[in-house]
């Protein structure tokens, strides 16, 4: 999403000046194949243990439960981001909230200048954590929601929903009376969820959640690049279901609720009958979000298909300049197993139009 306001130009027009020179960085760092300008975000996974088995996840099979990142080298990795420059560390799993030391981790990240995210599926939130994380300096919280009950409960356990739901509302009404912490939902789009989709924004909306999006299914979330159709996907009979579906979220009168559309609902459609393709969507791995991963206690800079650095040996910047990350980001650029992840999603710098759409508009009273 660009940053910036829109101040008046000339000819009746309004330009976002910060925008249009971040998105331009991102269309030429794209075009030479190197980064000219920094990550807009840092993902770090803090565990690989869950709480849950979600049968559309295979995270937790990455490494053995007990391996993960000391507190002390996660501190690194986000000083590493901050003296790089990027803005916004997301703090994801595994379950983050199975780290005893997760709010040290979140507040470090508060006092290095960054915003925080952390993303749950919110089954452990009682009473006392919700109190916890209302005095921490997280910035945002990311519940994991994939239906209405008994289609989330298929996918995530028995009383998972239940859980997620009281989980939320516990967090919105301690944030009326506390700090203020945005609350959002991510929920993956699969064949036994699709005609829920319009119901399931109006109970978010309902919740009080700020913002939610919707993310395409991929086969293996530990491995992009399986090319084989996962168990889930959309067949050609459901499509219509899903045509409807969006249509009825257009016509919803959302209360509360943001759509982050990174990438456009519509999208989803040619997605899953698998004829997307690069003039749809185009791939910003490499280049939007820098990924720390881990194995045997050490600290890996992951571009989308391969590993191009150690932040035990090396800086970030380094690494994510360095002649494999180079490599990595030709194999994304040549990828056309798109997979349409908001993390390698940046519609308005795919293109020149798409860009001066996103920055330049026409002003109300230019009389």
């Amino acid at each position: 999403m660009s940053r910036g306001s829109f101040k008046k130009g000339f000819f009746g027009l309004e330009i976002n000046i910060q925008g249009m020179k971040e998105e331009l960085s991102f269309w030429l760092s794209r075009k030479i194949n190197y980064p000219i300008t920094k990550p807009d975000v840092m993902q770090i996974s803090v565990t690989y243990k869950c709480n849950l088995r979600c049968r559309m996840c295979s995270i937790v099979n990455l490494s053995p439960p007990e391996e993960e990142l000391s507190t002390a080298k996660l501190l690194h990795v986000i000083d590493e981001a901050a003296d790089y420059g990027i803005r916004e560390i997301l703090l994801t799993g595994g379950e983050p909230f199975l780290r005893r030391d997760i709010f040290q981790i979140s507040d470090y990240v508060s006092s290095k200048g960054l915003r925080s995210i952390l993303t749950t599926n919110g089954v452990l939130i009682d009473n006392v954590l919700a109190e916890s994380i209302i005095n921490s300096k997280l910035d945002h919280i990311h519940f994991s929601l994939d239906g209405l009950e008994a289609t989330n409960d298929f996918f995530r356990g028995a009383g998972s929903f239940n859980s997620t739901v009281k989980a939320i509302r516990l967090l919105n009404e301690k944030r009326k009376n506390g700090r203020f912490i945005s609350i959002g939902v991510a929920l993956t789009v699969m064949d036994k969820n699709l005609n829920e989709l319009s119901e399931i924004m109006r109970l978010v909306d309902d919740l009080g959640v700020d913002v939610i999006n919707l993310q395409p299914l991929i086969k293996d979330n530990a491995n992009f690049m399986d090319k084989n159709l996962p168990s889930f996907w959309p067949e050609d009979k459901d499509i219509s279901v899903l045509k409807e579906e969006i249509s009825k979220i257009r016509e919803l009168k959302l209360r509360h609720l943001t759509i982050y559309e990174e990438p456009r609902l519509e999208l989803l459609i040619k997605y899953y009958q698998s004829t997307l393709t690069k003039r749809d969507w185009v791939c910003f791995g490499g280049f939007k979000t820098v990924f720390i991963s881990h194995s045997k206690g050490e600290p890996l800079v992951y571009s989308c298909h391969g590993i191009c650095g150690n932040l035990d040996k090396d800086s970030l910047k380094s690494s994510w300049v360095s002649k494999e990350a180079h490599k990595l980001r030709l194999h994304s650029g040549n990828c056309r197993n798109l997979c349409m992840q908001s993390c390698y999603s940046r519609e308005a710098a795919q293109n020149l139009l798409y860009l001066k759409r996103s920055c330049i508009r026409k002003s109300d009273n230019h009389g």
